[in-house]
Formats: C-alpha cells, sequence, structure tokens
C-alpha cells in the first residue's frame, strides 16, 4: 500500500503539465505524458499516455521498438488518451502525426518487471549511484522538472531492480552549530528508499566552517568527526548498507595532505562503528587507480580502519585490466586484498559531449544515438568489472547530471526525468543476472565476449555481445551504426531456449543436434535455461573478509599533523618539501575512546624538540605539542617521519609522512637546459580549442593562447616530442620550469604529462599534478619518482580552465638529473 500512494503522488506530479499547440513543431516528449513515474511502466500495469494540450484533435500515434521498427499504430481517443495493449518488457517509443501541428521527436518509455516478482538479492553486484538528495532537488533554471523528483527517482530506482544505490549528504546541512542536528531532505530520501526495500550506501565529504580549522576541506577535529559519524550511524540505523568517508580524497575534494585524510578516516571509522558496530565502513573513493596519495594513506596504518576498499574509474573499457591489475598489486602489497572490493562511481564517456539542446541554458543533452551508446556500455562495464574481482559497482549515475560546463550527460535519466535506454539496460541486467553467480568466461572466439553465470535454480544463463569501438575504441572511440552481427555456438541440449535483447525483449532459439547457435550483436543479450556448460577461464572469488573487530594495537589513539608554512604539500598530497633547517608543526594526539590513557609519543626520521616525555589523555580528549623538527634527510633528500607511540601498554598506528628539500636537491642535481624545448617551433598544438604558440620576446617564453567558441570541454596540452636520444631523461628527478597564466583566477588545475613508451611500443600517459599558475612567475619543479624517466618520450604541459580564452607561458625549461 505504501507504493501504491506514493506511486500515486508522483505519478500526478509528473504528469500535470499543459502546454498549447504551436504552429512549429511540438516535442512530442513534452506533448505526451506517460501516466507512469520516469515512463517507467511495470507489466501488467495499464499502459497510459495523455496529450497535454487541450483539444487535440486528430492524433496519430505510431509505437516503435528501440530499433525503430513499427509495431503498432493507431489514434488518440477524443479527450487525448490513450491505452495501449500489454507490451513485453523493453524500451519503446511513440511518434506523432497530426493535421494540426508538426510533432518532432518521440515519446520514449519503458515496460520492466514487477519488482515483487523479482528475487530480491540485497547483496547484488549492480548498483547505482543516485545521488539523489543532491541532484534532484528543485532546480529554478530546470523548467520541466517535474517537482516531486525525490520520490519519482526512489520509484524509478525500485521499478528498475535496484536493491542498493549511493547517495550523499553535506555535514555542514546537517550540523550547522555544533551538537545541533538537522537532518531535512537527507531523512526524506533515505526514508523514500528504505519504504521499496533499496539500501543505501552513504557518504559525506565536507565539513562545517566551525570544524575546519587551518584546513581548507577536511576536518580539524577529530572528535567531532567521531561524534558526527556515530551520529549518524546511530540515526539511520536499518537504512544504510554501508558508509562511505569523503568522495575522491586523491583529487580536489581534498586539498590537504594523505595523512590528514588517514587521520579524519581512522576517526571516522571509530565512529562509525560506535553508532552500529555491524555496518562495513569504506575509504572515500579513489578517483585515480592507486594514485601516490593511496600509497601515503596506506602507509598511515589505515589498513585495519576501513571494511571496503573503494575506487572509481571512467576509463574505456580497454583498460580496465590494467586497471584492476595495478590495484590487486597495491592491495597485496599493504595486505588488504581479503576486502571487498567496489567501484561506487564508474561511468561512460564513450559517447562524448553530448549534441543536442536541453532546454536549459548551456546544458546540453544526449542524443537518442548517444543514449543508446551509454546503454551498450553499462552492462559491458559491469560483467566485465565482475569478471576481473570487484565485489560490487554503482553506475554514475541514475538523475539527470551535466559536468564539464554542462557539455557532459551523466544521468540515464533526462532533465524531465522520464529514463534513457541506459535505464532499462540495468533493469534488465539486475533482472537476467542479479541473483546469479558467475562462472566465468566462455570461449566465443576473438570477436565476441560471453560469460556463463549459474542461476539460484541451478541452470545456466549466457550473457553475450559483440566487440565492438565501445569496448576496444580507447578514449574517444569513433562510433559507427556497424551492429557487428557475428554468430556464435553453445553446446546445448536440442529444444527452445528462451532469451532477451538488452533491454528484456524476449527472444527464443532452437538448439538442434546438440547446438544452439546464437546471433551476437553489438549490444548486449541473454540466453537462459542452458546446462552443463563450463566456462573456458573459470571465474575464482577470492576470499573476502572486513578489517578485524579487534587489533593488538590500541586503534582509538589517533595522531594528526597541523604543518607551518615551513612546509609545502607536494603536487600529489604524499609528501611535504621542508623549507627551513628547523621547521614547526603541532602535533595532536586523540583519544577516541571512554577511557583514559597514559603514554609515551615516539618520532623517526626527524629530530624533534618538544615532545613531553609521558602524555595523559582524557576520554575523548587530546593534546597538543608545538614541535620544531630538523629532517634527517637520505642521500636523496628525502626522509619519512613517523610518529607512534605506547599507550596503556599498546603500541598505537602511526602518522606518516614522507618529506624532502627540494632546494638542496636542486643545488645537488646536475642541470640541463636543451634549446629545443625553449622554441615555439618544436611544441605541437593539442587542445579541445583553437591553439596558437609563439615565441614572446618581450616575456623570454613560449606563449600558449588558447580561444575555445564556446565549447564546455576545455583543455590545453601541447605536446614536446624529446628528441633522443640526446635529450633522454634517464637518470632525470626532475622537470622544472617557470609558468604563468592570464586570466590565472580561470585555471581549474594544471598538470605535466609524461608519454612513456615500453618495449612493446605500448605508449602510456601519467599525469603529475602541479600547482596552479598566478599571474606572476612562479617557478614548478614536478618530480619524476612517480614514472620511468628513461622510457619517456613525450612531455605535455598544461591545464584545464572554465573560460573561453586562455594563455600561459612557460620559460626556462630544464631537467634535473642525478649526479
Amino acid at each position: 500500500m505504501k507504493h501504491k500512494k506514493i506511486f500515486l503522488f508522483t505519478m500526478v506530479a509528473a504528469g500535470c503539465l499543459f502546454a498549447p499547440l504551436r504552429a512549429d513543431a511540438e516535442d512530442a516528449a513534452r506533448a505526451v505524458t506517460a501516466h507512469a513515474p520516469a515512463s517507467v511502466f511495470i507489466q501488467d500495469e495499464p499502459l497510459k499516455f495523455s496529450l497535454k494540450f487541450r483539444n487535440p484533435g486528430e492524433v496519430k500515434w505510431t509505437l516503435l521498438d528501440w530499433k525503430d521498427a513499427v509495431l503498432r499504430s493507431g489514434t488518440f481517443s477524443p479527450d487525448g488518451t490513450l491505452v495501449l495493449e500489454a507490451l513485453p518488457n523493453g524500451y519503446y517509443k511513440l511518434r506523432l502525426e497530426s493535421p494540426d501541428a508538426v510533432f518532432s521527436g518521440v515519446r520514449t518509455f519503458t515496460v520492466v518487471p514487477d519488482p515483487a516478482k523479482r528475487t530480491h538479492n540485497p547483496d547484488m553486484f549492480y548498483a547505482v549511484d543516485t545521488g539523489q538528495s543532491w541532484l534532484a532537488e528543485p532546480n529554478r533554471r530546470n523548467t520541466i522538472h517535474p517537482g516531486a523528483a525525490y520520490g519519482i527517482v526512489s520509484e524509478a530506482a525500485r521499478r528498475g531492480g535496484m536493491t542498493v544505490i549511493r547517495d550523499r549528504l553535506r555535514w555542514s546541512d546537517c550540523e550547522r552549530t555544533p551538537g545541533k542536528y538537522d537532518w531535512g531532505r537527507y531523512m526524506l530520501n533515505a526514508e523514500l528508499l528504505s519504504a521499496r526495500g533499496i539500501g543505501i550506501s552513504g557518504m559525506f565529504h565536507d565539513t562545517p566552517v566551525w570544524n575546519r580549522g587551518g584546513n581548507e576541506k577536511l576536518p580539524a577535529d577529530l572528535g567531532a568527526v567521531y561524534e558526527f559519524c556515530k551520529t549518524l550511524a546511530v540515526t539511520f540505523k536499518g537504512k544504510m548498507t554501508d558508509w562511505e568517508f569523503w568522495n575522491e580524497q586523491d583529487i580536489g575534494f581534498a586539498p590537504e595532505g594523505a595523512w590528514d585524510y588517514a587521520a579524519a578516516m581512522k576517526a571516522a571509522y571509530l565512529g562509525f562503528k560506535a553508532g552500529d558496530p555491524s555496518l562495513p565502513v569504506a575509504f572515500g573513493g579513489l578517483a585515480q587507480a592507486v594514485p601516490p596519495y593511496a600509497h601515503a594513506m596506506l602507509k598511515n596504518g589505515l589498513r585495519d580502519y576501513f571494511d571496503i576498499f573503494n575506487a572509481h574509474t571512467y576509463a574505456p573499457l580497454d583498460r580496465y585490466p590494467e586497471i584492476f591489475a595495478k590495484i590487486e598489486v597495491f592491495r597485496k602489497l599493504y595486505g588488504v586484498s581479503e576486502r571487498p572490493l567496489w567501484f561506487t562511481e564508474s561511468g561512460c564517456r564513450a559517447e562524448g559531449s553530448a549534441q543536442e539542446e536541453s532546454g536549459i541554458r548551456g546544458v546540453k543533452r544526449h542524443s537518442p544515438r548517444q543514449e543508446l551508446v551509454v546503454a551498450e556500455y553499462l552492462p559491458k562495464m559491469m560483467i566485465g568489472m565482475q569478471n576481473l574481482g570487484a565485489d560490487r559497482d554503482f553506475f554514475f549515475v541514475l538523475p539527470a547530471y551535466n559536468e564539464n560546463g554542462g557539455s557532459k550527460d551523466w544521468g540515464l535519466m533526462r532533465h524531465d526525468y522520464t529514463v534513457k535506454p541506459g535505464y532499462t539496460a540495468f533493469s534488465n541486467l539486475a533482472d537476467m543476472l542479479g541473483s546469479a553467480v558467475l562462472e566465468g568466461k566462455m570461449e566465443a572466439g576473438k570477436e565476441i565476449r560471453a560469460f556463463l553465470f549459474r542461476q539460484p535454480d541451478g541452470s545456466q544463463t549466457v550473457v553475450f555481445w559483440s566487440v565492438s569501438e565501445v569496448d576496444a575504441g580507447g578514449d574517444r572511440p569513433e562510433i559507427t551504426d556497424n551492429p557487428f552481427s557475428r554468430t556464435f555456438t553453445l553446446a546445448a541440449k536440442d529444444g527452445v531456449y528462451r532469451g532477451t535483447d538488452i533491454f528484456g525483449t524476449p527472444f527464443r532459439a532452437e538448439a538442434r543436434n546438440g547446438k544452439l547457435v546464437l546471433n551476437s550483436t553489438r549490444m548486449p543479450a541473454y540466453i537462459n535455461g542452458l546446462s552443463g556448460l563450463k566456462p573456458a577461464v573459470p571465474f575464482v572469488r577470492g576470499k573476502r573478509c572486513f578489517a578485524p573487530a579487534e587489533t593488538p594495537y590500541d586503534r582509538t589513539i589517533v595522531y594528526r599533523a597541523a604543518l607551518s608554512k615551513d612546509f609545502r604539500l607536494s603536487s600529489e598530497k604524499d609528501a611535504v618539501d621542508v623549507t627551513k633547517e628547523m621547521a614547526k608543526l603541532t602535533l595532536e594526539v586523540w583519544n577516541l575512546s571512554a577511557e583514559t590513557k597514559t603514554g609515551t609519543v615516539h618520532v623517526e626520521g626527524v629530530k624533534a624538540a618538544g615532545l613531553p616525555q609521558t602524555v595523559t589523555l582524557k576520554p575523548f580528549g587530546k593534546a597538543a605539542f608545538p614541535l620544531e623538527i630538523s629532517p634527517v634527510f637520505r642521500k636523496d633528500f628525502t626522509t619519512t617521519m613517523t610518529v607512534s607511540g605506547t599507550f596503556n601498554g599498546r603500541e598505537t598506528s602511526p602518522l606518516v609522512m614522507d618529506m624532502f628539500n627540494s632546494s638542496k636537491r636542486q643545488a645537488e642535481s646536475r642541470v640541463e637546459s636543451y634549446p629545443e624545448m625553449q622554441d615555439a617551433g618544436n611544441w605541437k598544438a593539442n587542445s579541445s580549442g583553437r591553439m596558437v604558440i609563439a615565441n614572446d620576446p618581450a616575456e623570454q617564453a613560449i606563449r600558449f593562447e588558447t580561444k575555445f567558441s564556446g565549447r564546455r570541454d576545455r583543455w590545453v596540452y601541447p605536446t614536446y616530442e624529446l628528441q633522443l636520444p640526446q635529450e633522454s631523461l634517464k637518470g632525470a628527478n626532475s622537470i622544472v620550469f617557470d609558468v604563468k597564466a592570464e586570466p590565472s583566477d580561470k585555471v581549474l588545475f594544471m598538470l605535466t604529462m609524461t608519454v612513456t613508451q615500453d618495449e612493446q611500443g605500448k605508449f602510456r600517459t601519467e599525469h603529475l599534478r602541479m600547482p596552479k599558475p598566478s599571474g606572476d612567475w612562479k617557478t614548478c619543479q614536478v618530480s619524476l619518482s612517480k614514472t620511468n624517466p628513461e622510457r619517456i618520450v613525450k612531455i605535455r604541459i598544461g591545464l584545464n580552465p572554465n573560460t573561453d580564452s586562455i594563455t600561459y607561458w612557460i620559460r626556462n625549461i630544464r631537467i634535473l638529473y642525478n649526479k
């Protein structure tokens, strides 16, 4: 009954708009209301539609499938309503014609299985990031926003077979004043989802102003982090599947050092577990595949403060094996390979920048062809991830959402909150395989992918597709209309087998003489009821377990360092440049337990003045000590400061901070300045706009000027190809150059990219972050320690702006070599 009431409310809210007929073309999507939330009908539900304008006259309709094949036709009733006869699951379109109006486009809708008849699997691999508490909120700029979007998104999730979704909240919204909570729309959405039997992976990645201290984004008061996370766990208990602390902290969401994040993560983990010990906790999803930042996180003793290893990827499908291999090496290195591996964000870029106007100024939407590319990508990506060893994946994102200045359309829903074909592809994926167990990869030929699953009743299902540009086209595939139709054969008992296409529309195939011949296209399809099949490459799931409930050391003692201006954070936020012989910092020692604790603190890798012999900490208290440190550098002018201790007879988790001295390193390095690098003629334009590269005699620099002509996806990364062997970077430790930009406040971020080539001729690009340029000349030193300098063949130095015109200058490029 609760579902029915919510459905009626959201249906009316989504379908009560009226618009007069115009002499020009009328958008069919706006002219027709589908009487189902998000245009998603479930089986046995009336397929009812109505025209949104009064006095419709004679309006003819034609029903099309997703391939534009005509299925039926007819005329709307005089009152402007239409009820279609029942349809099988699938994705459909209504085309309109009238002597009184010209219609453009189509009204799309989908038919999916009744959720009550699906097998509900709360541990299902396939999940979706709905982000609805932020993304579905009212938006004045969106004139086609349905108003009751929280309910529509929640009901769409239920109808689409989603058993777990990901949502967000803001700490600064919920606790504007310390100790006073207002859960607002976050609790509303949690209740809407919980009422539908949908679990929530919860996350926040902001800090109220009152708890930032000297930080830009991460919290400073670890006691407040503990208390807020504990309160979250208690308040939302029963509605959540897990909690994540932060989001993509390795990039701009946490400008502070990795050790700062680790300290806050420890406090968050302890707070969540205090509120609900049974609920797993994940660290914030890493935006990059195990960057230097991730190493710094784990070096800081984070191993026993998370249950779920959390990553994100938006890479092309052909890079997934490499990404998973890197992650697995990392997990083994730090002894966390048994933790479940989740991708709480993964999304499609294969379709490129959105091509059509959305009706919202400055915001584009997918074309129908682009929508189908995303639909093709989604099951290929999720099944591929499953086969590579992930334990859960969340597709980004369900509601309408644009980035890159409005050019990147992410949503599985449009801005009117109707669903795209990618939603239907997910719904069918969940229906076909949501409760099945992956058995492995089948042999189906070089150009066909096929995976074998075992259903709860013991029968087998094979999902299969032809390799297309989406599978193997790299970062910017050239999508064609080629269906890549191919055939392959499975061993099967004679008889008729049932299957579905990507959108759930059923088909039948007959096996004869022990062979089942199937036609494969670029769009995944499923064949059911099989038996006796064995995979060519069996899938073997490794052991999985959460962090231990008890540890031999004291997890509740947490160290945090507040650094002075004597330290400069590295571009990767995994180390600090110590600029003085005696540098100042404040060491905080937190006791996040209800027990008084006394002990000692030890510091290694530096000489430290200011540490007391013993420290006594009250329950949930802290002690802070101003220290002066003098690093004990190795020959390469690096060291590692390690803070550890023993309290009440038990050791503690460490604070670990890598340090270096760039001035001393530069002074002790061999400096080479290659003339060809200083000449604009040797740099090749590489940008998303119109780029001019020229020598600037007045500045004694190379000037890079780019105009984008209103393009939203703005990037500038000119390329210098090393002249080998004379410019080999073998033995190099850094690239140093002077840079400035105009307008500098419009630079989102700046990167140095190194392109390496291995012995097989394969290229690989590393993105090395660096500080944003200013309007004045500034010297940048980019460390090459995270790449293989000997293999570098190209260098790119550039930036991403948020303006239609950007100019920057580079001069005095030099390479530092180890002596």
